[in-house]
């Protein structure tokens, strides 16, 4: 049975730079053989590292949800599909995402409705605005419609993140066949998220910017799929989690 209330999204993030090397092979032993076989192939150790970190997490963020041991979990693993829990209970019915970059990794967890989250490592040097336009709507800047930060570079990264972080909600990547959105917000910092179909505008869904160190940038989105979660953000409570791998968790 699921420990946590239906309405909640519980979002854990993790530095790989907090760990020695002994918890590296001891993080490493959290992974599956598929999982292990993937994580082989990177050439450089940050991105190997991030990876293990990234699926060591998501195995503890859902198996808290389930209440069983991490081990017990099976997730598919077939590149481009987004993932599925391959030996989920019937009952709670849950929903999850995960995300890793070199210096932060991200997972989400919730029994409200379809959940993505994206987290992209802070690059000035390629920040462009203009590239955001063939996925977006942008906003007003001179009303500040929208606006998630002040530095052009920042608000880049952090639209970046909330399209990436929905579009998983939906299950699809980014892409240039999805219709445009276009963002409004709400309130308690969640945005409504709006799908463009001709010269209307469809509700799709909920997203918010997160706290993340300053090198970093977090998203999280809920997709609208059969009502499963409620139409007014302020009744979903967002809490942040850290991880302990090494408490016999």
């Amino acid at each position: 049975m699921s420990i946590y209330p239906s309405r909640a999204v519980h979002v854990w993030t993790a530095n790989p730079n907090d760990f020695d090397d002994a918890q590296w092979l001891e993080l490493a032993g959290w992974l599956d053989v598929a999982e292990s076989q993937y994580a082989a192939r990177f050439t450089h150790q940050a991105d190997r590292r991030a990876y293990t970190l990234a699926h060591a997490l998501r195995r503890l963020a859902v198996s808290t949800v389930l209440a069983v041991p991490p081990a017990r979990l099976v997730f598919s693993s077939e590149a481009g599909i987004k993932p599925l829990l391959l030996n989920a209970p019937g009952e709670p019915k849950i929903y999850f995402s995960h995300s890793r970059s070199r210096n932060l990794v991200a997972s989400a967890v919730t029994c409200a409705g379809p959940v993505g989250i994206d987290v992209e490592a802070v690059d000035t040097s390629i920040a462009d605005m203009s590239l955001l336009s063939h996925f977006m709507v942008l906003p007003d800047v001179q009303a500040g419609e929208a606006r998630l930060a002040n530095d052009p570079s920042a608000q880049f990264f952090l639209y970046w993140t909330v399209l990436e972080a929905y579009w998983k909600s939906r299950g699809c990547g980014l892409s240039f066949a999805n219709p445009s959105i276009t963002f409004q917000p709400s309130h308690a910092g969640w945005f409504d998220v709006l799908l463009r179909d001709g010269n209307a505008s469809l509700d799709g869904g909920q997203a918010m910017a997160l706290d993340c160190p300053a090198d970093c940038a977090l998203a999280l989105a809920l997709a609208l799929d059969a009502g499963c979660f409620p139409s007014e953000p302020g009744n979903v409570e967002v809490i942040r989690r850290l991880p302990n791998f090494f408490s016999g968790a």
